[in-house]
C-alpha cells in the first residue's frame, strides 16, 4: 500500500473507533417518572426523575466513567440515593 492510502485508512479507523467510545446514544426511557438514560462504551449519563420513597421527585443529571457506566440503573440510584 502506498504510504497516504494507508495513512488515511488509519485516521477512519481512528475516527470510528473514536465516535464509538465517545458519541452518547439513548439507551431507555424508564417508566419512573421518566428518568433517561444515554451512553456510549467510556461513560453513561443518566437525567434523573425519579420518585422517591418520600412522594418527592428526585431530579438531577449525573455522568458515570467506566467502569460504573457498566452498572445497572438500580445500582447507580442506590449511589445516587445516599447523595440526595
Amino acid at each position: 500500500m502506498k504510504p497516504k492510502r494507508s495513512r488515511k485508512i488509519l485516521i477512519a479507523v481512528s475516527i470510528v473507533i473514536i465516535a464509538v467510545l465517545l458519541v452518547p446514544f439513548r439507551f431507555l426511557r424508564y417508566k419512573d417518572g421518566g428518568t433517561a438514560e444515554y451512553g456510549a462504551l467510556a461513560y453513561k449519563i443518566v437525567v434523573w426523575n425519579r420518585f422517591t420513597d418520600e412522594g418527592d421527585i428526585y431530579r438531577g443529571t449525573s455522568v458515570y466513567l467506566f467502569p460504573d457506566s457498566l452498572k445497572s440503573i438500580d445500582e447507580l440510584w442506590e449511589t445516587e440515593k445516599q447523595k440526595a
